[in-house]
C-alpha cells in the first residue's frame, strides 16, 4: 500500500476473510473489532525490509500513534499498531484479562513481523515501552524508542487534577490535552460497575515495572528516551535508573511542557526527529 493511506485499519481486511477463518476470531479480535475507533492499524508500504511496531500503553490504544504514524509517512518502511488484550472493549474485559497475555501479544506481533520484515523498530508509550524493553530479548531488533516510561509512578496533584477534568470537562471541549487524553482511552465505561476491578490491572504496571528493571542489562540494541518534565503518571527519575540499568548508551531528552499522553508541537517534533535519526541509523 502507499504511505496515502496511512493510517489503514487491520480490519480493513476482515472481510475478506473465508468463512472458515472467520469462525476462528478469538474473542479478543471481536472486542476490537466492535470498536473501530480504537482498532489496530498499519502504515505504509508492505513491500519495506524496515518495520515499527507501535506499542500503546494501559488504558491506552493505537490511536496515540496515529499523530507520530502520519508524520513518518513521507519515510519507506512498514508500521503497525497493535491492540492489547483487554483493550479496546468493556470495562469487565480489561478487569479479567491476565497481564501476562500483553507480554505474550508484543512477543507474538514481533515474531510474526520478522518473519517478513530484516530490521525493526519498537516504539512503545509507557507500559508498552516495558514491553518492548522486555520484547527485543526474544526477537533481535535495530532499535527501541521509550516515550514517558514508568519505571517508576508517582501519583500528584496534577495526576487528580487532570483525570478530573478529562471525567468531567464538556463532550465539546477544544482543549487539545483532553480531547488527546479521552480520544486514546479504549476501555469501556458502561460497566461501571467493574471499576474496582481494575485496580490489580492498574497495581501490575509496578511489577512489570520491577521485572523490566531486573533485565535492563540484558538490552544490547540502541535506546533513545524521551521523558516529560509534567508527566503525572511516570516519575522523571525513571530515565536516570533506566540509563544506568542499561547495557549499551542511550540517548535521552526531557521534555519541558508535555505531559504523560500529550506532546505539545515542538517537543512532539523532537520525538519525531529523534525517530528519523534511529530509522537513518538503522537503514
Amino acid at each position: 500500500m502507499s504511505s496515502a493511506s496511512c493510517p489503514r485499519s487491520k480490519t480493513d481486511f476482515d472481510d475478506k476473510l473465508p468463512e472458515e477463518g472467520k469462525a476462528n476470531i478469538t474473542r479478543f479480535e471481536i472486542s476490537y473489532m466492535m470498536n473501530p475507533k480504537h482498532q489496530p492499524f498499519t502504515c505504509g508500504p508492505l513491500e519495506s525490509d524496515l518495520a515499527i511496531l507501535y506499542i500503546h500503553g494501559i488504558l491506552g490504544s493505537p490511536v496515540e500513534f496515529r499523530r507520530i504514524a502520519n508524520a513518518l509517512r513521507p519515510f519507506h518502511f512498514y508500521g503497525e499498531a497493535l491492540l492489547l488484550p483487554g483493550h479496546g472493549g468493556s470495562g469487565y474485559e480489561f478487569a479479567v484479562t491476565q497481564p501476562d497475555t500483553w507480554q505474550a501479544h508484543v512477543d507474538l506481533t514481533l515474531a510474526e513481523l520478522q518473519k517478513t520484515y530484516s530490521k525493526i523498530i519498537l516504539v512503545g508509550h509507557s507500559l508498552g515501552g516495558l514491553l518492548a524493553l522486555n520484547a527485543s530479548r526474544q526477537v533481535p531488533v535495530k532499535g527501541i524508542v521509550l516515550l514517558n516510561t514508568p519505571i517508576k509512578t508517582r501519583i500528584t496533584w496534577r495526576h487528580i487534577s487532570l483525570s478530573m477534568r478529562v471525567l468531567f470537562s464538556s463532550a465539546n471541549t477544544q482543549d487539545p490535552l483532553i480531547s488527546t487524553y479521552r480520544d486514546a482511552f479504549s476501555v469501556g465505561l458502561k460497566d461501571w460497575w467493574s471499576l474496582p476491578l481494575w485496580i490489580p490491572r492498574l497495581l501490575d504496571i509496578r511489577r512489570i515495572a520491577r521485572e523490566t528493571s531486573s533485565i535492563l542489562n540484558q538490552v544490547t540494541v540502541p535506546v533513545m528516551i524521551f521523558q516529560s518534565r509534567r508527566d503525572e503518571t511516570v516519575n522523571p527519575e525513571s530515565v536516570e535508573f533506566i540509563n544506568r540499568g542499561l547495557g549499551n548508551p542511550v540517548s535521552f531528552t526531557y521534555l519541558q511542557q508535555s505531559t504523560h499522553a500529550y506532546f505539545e508541537l515542538e517537543e512532539f517534533n523532537q520525538i519525531i526527529k529523534g525517530i528519523k535519526r534511529l530509522i537513518d541509523m538503522t537503514i
